[in-house]
């Protein structure tokens, strides 16, 4: 069975009134949007449904956690959840495109699908900048064998790092002068031996 298919409430079979529907996100869910950056999770979706003869109004809620990687490290982050919006549902039997806070819809289909609604609302609810937070001295509370392999250097740090090669370059550019300089002493002296 496709997961998101129980995401979908049949419109066309309830009352003109108020009507109440609860959904739970988790791992499943996640996985079925291919670009996603969320792993895990576990969000409730509280909505509130009034339905009119020209269109339907949700009020929606969500509240919950979900896994994502931290920015910084990679590790896993776990990030809250609480989000409140409305979508709007009209009827059309030309569909246009759906601008998140507006649906159109054909009367004839009877079932609204809330899938893509309910993950781009957990989505949006996300900061932007994801990253473990810190400990009371001000350290990252990264994995710390992660930020070793993605440490960046102080500048400090790559002025004696390009200080050594340099000197590590220029050792191996004389020894190599005196390797050339003895092959051509040695290829003069065949030279004289041969004339």
């Amino acid at each position: 069975m496709d997961i998101l298919k129980t995401y979908i409430i049949p419109w066309k079979s309830l009352s003109n009134g108020d009507h109440r529907f609860e959904f739970t996100m988790e791992a499943p869910f996640f996985a079925a949007f291919e670009e996603t950056d969320i792993t895990d999770g576990s969000v409730r979706a509280a909505v509130e449904l009034q339905k009119a003869a020209s269109m339907l109004v949700l009020d929606v809620h969500l509240e919950g956690e979900v896994t994502v990687p931290c920015d910084r490290c990679l590790a896993d982050l776990v990030l809250p959840v609480d989000y409140d919006g409305r979508l709007t549902v009209k009827f059309s039997d030309e569909i246009t495109d759906y601008d998140g806070d507006l649906m159109w819809i054909n009367p004839a289909d009877g079932e609204l699908n809330l899938a893509q609604y309910l993950y781009e609302s957990i989505v949006l609810s996300l900061p932007y900048r994801r990253i473990h937070g810190e400990d009371a001295d001000g350290n990252p509370l990264c994995d710390a064998r992660m930020l070793e392999r993605f440490r960046i250097v102080s500048e400090a740090e790559f002025d004696a790092i390009e200080a050594e090669s340099r000197t590590l370059a220029r050792a191996e550019g004389n020894e190599q002068l005196q390797q050339l300089k003895a092959r051509l002493e040695a290829e003069e002296d065949n030279q004289q031996r041969n004339e």
